[in-house]
């Protein structure tokens, strides 16, 4: 295996707007966990919203194909999710978030480094966090399958502007990074 030791990660109240879209908010369900009832969180799997905290508004739903109206959303979240979805589907989802999220709306992306594999036995990836919430401090980690999920900041990014969301602030500490996009 590949681990990524304990990075620590901090979110803040900061995301405005009334209506927060969680893409895979289920697990720890730490958007839901910090925003409560002003968010809705999707998931495709049932067992993992079941897992999650009480408080959002919880639907399984695939990331590729949202069922809401367009302009639906003030902001949109992404907390360590991409990295479980295909890289063929990843422009898909972005699209998708892009045609949910209201105009100057914000997509907030948290996600890890993975680098590319390199055909040793280290084949899976996987991430240890410290995850400081208004609520209270969440130790968890994350594993995938290392063959083709490499994927950094520039690649999101690049995804997002060539979409038509603007960059607005990216921070990147060791494995782990968050961007800002607003539509």
């Amino acid at each position: 295996m590949y681990v990524v030791g304990n990075q620590k990660i901090t979110i803040e109240e900061e995301i405005i707007g009334k209506r927060i879209l969680d893409i895979g908010g289920g697990g720890e369900g730490i958007m839901g966990l910090c925003y409560g009832d002003r968010v809705i969180a999707i998931d495709p799997r049932k067992d993992e919203l079941e897992e999650a905290p009480d408080g959002p508004l919880k639907i399984v739903m695939d990331a590729r194909e949202l069922s809401f109206l367009k302009n639906s959303f003030d902001a949109v979240t992404s907390f360590f999710t991409l990295m479980y979805i295909n890289k063929d589907d990843h422009e898909k989802v972005f699209k998708e978030i892009y045609r949910v999220l209201k105009d100057n709306g914000e997509f907030i992306l948290w996600d890890a480094i993975i680098p590319e594999y390199d055909g040793s036995i280290k084949d899976i990836f996987v991430i240890q966090l410290e995850i400081d919430t208004p609520i209270k401090i969440i130790k968890t980690g994350y594993g995938i399958s290392r063959k083709d999920k490499d994927q950094d900041v520039e690649y999101f990014i690049s995804i997002g502007e060539n979409l038509g969301f603007e960059a607005i602030k990216v921070q990147s500490q060791d494995k782990v990074f968050k961007i800002i996009f607003r539509k």
